[in-house]
């Protein structure tokens, strides 16, 4: 009887720890990367010569995983979060340069409209009118405004490339920040581990919070992972290590170098933190961090760069144009370049400026062809303008500066679309393949989890019946 007890209590006992395991399956079956436990069973030998056991044990509770597949999803979930924010970032540089010059949705022409390949346009045809009434001063002021429409709108764009830079930085900052706390967050779920697993009870709540934080991590900063024997986690980025055991690293962004007035914003690095307070920079080339680095240190500059050539070809293109031309009094422009120039400041998008001077007295444009001072011949010139009003279809002029950097833009865009596109499917593939394997079946453990409720009932009757014969037994006696 005692024996028969011990079998039941046993089964009831083994039957329960499924049951737990099954529901806890059951209850986190939508948890991203949550592994799917299960209960190991094994028949207790008895002592009797009859080979009867003396029932059931748990000998583990054990989680699916499977490392290769593991790895190739983070690998995966790493390139697409990469991809992800190199897209938002070029999106967000597409918005500051209308494509084929017109605003998004804007049904009017790009002559007509307020984008700077349509102020160009406008600037341009501007001239016309000064070349038809050389003498007037209504048209000599729509091209200054027109100039200075334009210088504004150069103004903006570098402050818009500005803003989307120093965002690109704040989120690259505070990732790297998130990155830390995870690190750390893997030292002590290791160390967690280890000391769990010494003590014989089960670690499955503490691996599911480890591959969580992996995951996280995958995605972040693109890590590699090799999952040790004992359960913990060793993770290293661009081939550093930055978990090792219960030992986390720290990183931080940093410049090569501090810029000087005036000079190009120093490139962004992630640095690895060492103990002699110096710091080895860390190869970080997948995960939304790579990609927040390639916006910061390549994407944005290269916008820039070409929207400071375009500036810098409008300063030309108009400021030579008029060098050669001839005040109302035939005095030759040249002479004083201070008056004549239409475009100061630094030849960038940013330090660009019309020239006060003019502004204040718009005769002192340059227009004339003819230095002649008799018969107001020079006044009523207006050769120069007539030819800036062709300079718009200029091979190296801002026109044309400002089409190479839409497509330009455009293309780097339409380019990590593709590829964006193509590594979807592949995150996605890989993700339902580690899910087939290590994931969560409801109608397996669902079959499971009736058969097991069942066995428990015919557990708990073996005990009850026993415990009815004992007490008829000791009635009878």
């Amino acid at each position: 009887m005692t024996q028969a007890l011990g079998i039941g209590a046993s089964s009831v006992n083994a039957d329960m720890t499924a049951i737990d395991a099954l529901a806890q399956n059951i209850a986190n079956a939508q948890t991203p990367g949550y592994l799917s436990e299960s209960a190991n069973l094994s028949a207790v030998p008895g002592g009797s010569q009859l080979g009867v056991g003396s029932g059931v044990e748990v000998t583990s509770i054990v989680q699916a995983t499977n490392a290769l597949l593991s790895a190739n999803n983070w690998q995966a979930q790493g390139a697409l979060s990469n991809l992800s924010a190199l897209q938002e970032t070029l999106s967000a540089v597409e918005n500051v340069f209308p494509l084929a010059g017109r605003p998004s949705g804007a049904t009017t022409p790009a002559s007509t409209s307020s984008s700077i390949a349509g102020q160009l346009s406008t600037f341009w045809s501007s001239w016309d009118a000064i070349a038809a009434n050389p003498s007037s001063q209504a048209p000599r002021v729509e091209v200054l405004n027109g100039a200075q429409a334009l210088v504004t709108s150069l103004h903006e764009a570098a402050t818009q490339l500005a803003q989307i830079t120093h965002n690109a930085a704040a989120d690259l900052t505070g990732q790297v920040q998130q990155v830390n706390t995870l690190l750390a967050k893997v030292a002590t779920l290791n160390q967690a581990i280890v000391k769990t697993s010494s003590s014989g009870s089960t670690t499955a709540p503490l691996e599911d919070q480890l591959q969580a934080a992996l995951g996280t991590l995958s995605q972040l900063a693109g890590v590699d992972v090799r999952m040790q024997a004992n359960g913990t986690a060793t993770v290293s980025i661009g081939g550093m290590a930055v978990v090792q055991q219960a030992t986390a690293s720290t990183l931080e962004v940093t410049s090569a170098s501090t810029p000087t007035s005036g000079a190009k914003t120093p490139p962004l690095s992630v640095l690895l933190e060492m103990s002699t307070g110096a710091g080895l920079a860390v190869p970080v080339s997948s995960g939304s961090i790579a990609g927040l680095l390639t916006s910061v240190n390549t994407s944005i500059p290269k916008a820039n760069a070409m929207l400071n050539d375009v500036a810098a070809a409008l300063s030309t293109t108009v400021n030579g144009e008029l060098k050669t031309g001839y005040a109302a009094t035939g005095a030759p422009a040249g002479s004083t370049p201070s008056h004549w120039q239409m475009f100061v400041g630094s030849p960038t998008a940013a330090g660009i400026a019309v020239n006060a001077a003019m502004l204040a007295t718009p005769s002192r444009i340059a227009v004339s062809a003819t230095n002649a001072t008799t018969g107001k011949a020079a006044a009523n010139n207006g050769g120069v303008a007539q030819a800036m009003a062709e300079l718009g279809t200029t091979p190296v002029g801002p026109d044309a500066k400002y089409q190479t950097l839409v497509q330009s833009m455009g293309a780097m865009a339409q380019s990590v679309n593709n590829q964006m596109d193509a590594q979807t499917a592949v995150a996605t593939q890989a993700r339902q393949a580690l899910q087939a394997v290590t994931g969560v079946n409801l109608t397996a453990d669902l079959t499971s989890l009736l058969s097991f409720q069942q066995n428990y009932e015919a557990s708990a009757k073996v005990l009850t019946t026993v415990d009815s014969a004992v007490q008829a037994l000791l009635q009878a006696v």
